[in-house]
């Protein structure tokens, strides 16, 4: 009795291990496949850089911070809504001026070893990912600086922020711990339209009609 049970463990446990490194197991599907369909979530932190002040101000680099949710639809294409937070800060003479923006974006996400290379599972992935939103800087003691002598932005959008469309075109490395948990680089760069002033906003310096900062950051990828 003892020898048929110790062979039925013995079976059991070679079952098992034989199940766990079969690709179409559960099992195997956890550790592989980390390109399925479905929903994910990713955060991210990094720098800005880039960002345009007047001849007489400086640009300092600045924190940068994004999160997102976005569905793939298939192994290769996703749709992605995107939120990103970017600091600024300029100094000219002894003055130190400072502000942050807040972006909204729609964007489409291809997997580009999916799409150019064989379909297989891999350990990394490079994503690229475009689309268009909204930014809106808000810089605390301009605003104070401007209700106190009374008139107010010329608002298209928020009220005493200055608002702008924005083009996002970036790409996004990944490297798959498993099916659920991705680390991730990635790099962003903002084209935006319609900024009034530049960073340095007290200089009341009119922007270019088209401005741009770049977002580098790293974080987490999470697929449910």
């Amino acid at each position: 009795m003892k020898k048929i049970a110790l062979l039925l463990l013995i079976t059991l446990i070679a079952t098992t291990a034989s199940a766990q490194m079969r690709p179409g197991s559960t099992i195997g599907k956890l550790r592989i496949r980390w390109y399925k369909t479905g929903w994910f979530l990713d955060a991210n932190a990094g720098i800005r850089l880039l960002g345009q002040s007047s001849d007489i101000a400086t640009m300092n680099i600045g924190p940068s911070f994004n999160a997102g949710i976005g569905y793939f639809f298939n192994d290769k294409i996703a749709l992605k809504g995107r939120i990103d937070y970017n600091q600024f800060a300029t100094a000219y003479g002894n003055v130190l001026d400072k502000s942050a923006s807040l972006s909204a974006s729609a964007e489409v996400m291809v997997r580009l070893l999916q799409v150019f290379a064989n379909k297989r599972s891999r350990h990394f992935s490079l994503n690229l990912h475009a689309g268009v939103g909204l930014t809106s800087l808000r810089n605390p003691s301009y605003i104070d600086f401007r209700e106190d002598l009374g008139p107010e932005y010329d608002d298209h959008f928020i009220k005493n922020q200055d608002d702008m469309g924005h083009i996002i075109v970036g790409l996004t490395p990944q490297y798959h711990f498993n099916s659920r948990l991705s680390i991730n680089l990635d790099i962003s760069h903002f084209t935006q339209f319609k900024q009034n002033t530049t960073y340095d906003t007290h200089n009341a310096v009119k922007a270019n009609n088209v401005t741009g900062i770049i977002s580098t950051s790293i974080g987490l990828t999470f697929r449910p």
